[in-house]
């Protein structure tokens, strides 16, 4: 008995094979596309801090800058918190918070330094710098205690 030969064309059809791999391609392309639009930036309470060795870079005789800047001290005196604006004792946050947002239609220019103690609940920090970023500030820094040693 014979059996029987299957006969296969000579030239092999390459774009039948190449059709589906370039589907693929495609696809997958497509997919990163689609995943990559859209996306939060990851940033949390932005703060622009030195590097290297804070108390080698500031000295103890260099005077506090209050010209062209807005500072907010926080403060807990009790259990309620308060804020000191340039000299000006806050007993209610929300009368510090009016005059954050009237300053900045003024000029949202100048930079705030937010000087927090370190008592004061981290709600109300947080609430002053959203405050902050709300009002339009395009500048919002912390200040830092050079002689506070860096906690673990």
């Amino acid at each position: 008995m014979k059996i029987p030969v299957t006969h296969r064309p000579t030239t092999a059809n390459l774009d039948s094979a190449m059709t589906p791999l370039i589907d693929v391609v495609f696809l997958l392309l497509i997919f990163f596309i689609c995943a990559s639009i859209g996306q939060l930036r990851e940033e949390v309470l932005p703060a622009d801090l030195p590097s290297g060795d804070v108390q080698a870079e500031m000295s103890e005789d260099m005077p506090r800058p209050t010209l062209g800047e807005v500072w907010v001290k926080l403060m807990v005196d009790g259990n309620q918190t308060k804020a000191e604006i340039e000299g000006t004792l806050y007993d209610d946050l929300t009368a510090a918070k009016n005059l954050l947002r009237s300053l900045s239609e003024a000029a949202p220019e100048i930079p705030v330094i937010l000087d927090v103690a370190k008592n004061v609940p981290l709600g109300d920090v947080v609430t002053m710098y959203d405050t902050c970023r709300a009002a339009g500030f395009e500048s919002i820094k912390f200040a830092l205690d050079p002689s506070a040693e860096g906690g673990n």
